[in-house]
């Protein structure tokens, strides 16, 4: 490759715009509740795509969204072996103040530890003493309010769940749904 055209390349990276973070508060079909966390280096373009599909959806921007979300940190575990029972134990011995069971995309159960944002070392480091397999270990927003929705408006809150990931500027997207039962 010619200097020419790498110190051109340099040069064009320098120029670049940094990009900046945000996070959108919404509401959503059945007044589901989202915080959408945006990188990107073009916040006009990014808060109308944004306000474009959540419209699109049934939903709106909002302000306050916030209010239903706790940001915690969250050590996610490799579950397969481990009771209910068992699960709660280790939450308790590590510092935990709960824990939840879920699946990965491969149906794999894992377990959510959920703690307060300043024991988030010592739980993870706690729980890798206790033998097990931690996969993550994050600051996330948890709800502390869950929306309860009928079939209809949990496909179009999922639709909108999956558009939104789908948006190359969103970095992730909490939201406080759950499938009524």
């Amino acid at each position: 490759m010619p200097k020419s055209s790498v110190e051109a390349a340099i040069k064009g990276a320098e120029k670049a715009k940094a990009g900046t973070q945000q996070t959108y508060e919404a509401r959503g079909p059945g007044g589901c509740m989202f915080l959408i966390e945006v990188l990107t280096d073009n916040n006009t373009r990014s808060h109308q795509e944004i306000k474009y599909l959540i419209n699109k959806y049934g939903g709106a921007l909002c302000d306050g969204a916030r209010h239903n979300f706790n940001r915690k940190g969250v050590v996610v575990a490799q579950g397969a072996g481990v009771s209910s029972e068992r699960a709660l134990e280790l939450a308790i011995e590590a510092g935990a103040e709960d824990v939840l069971e879920t699946e990965d995309e491969d149906e794999k159960p894992l377990l959510k530890f959920i703690c307060d944002m300043t024991a988030l070392k010592n739980v993870r480091t706690s729980l890798e003493e206790l033998g097990l397999n931690t996969v993550s270990a994050d600051l996330e927003f948890v709800s502390h309010t869950p929306t309860a929705l009928p079939e209809a408006q949990l496909d179009t809150a999922s639709t909108l769940l999956e558009a939104l990931n789908d948006c190359p500027d969103v970095v992730r997207v909490w939201d406080n749904i759950q499938a009524q039962s």
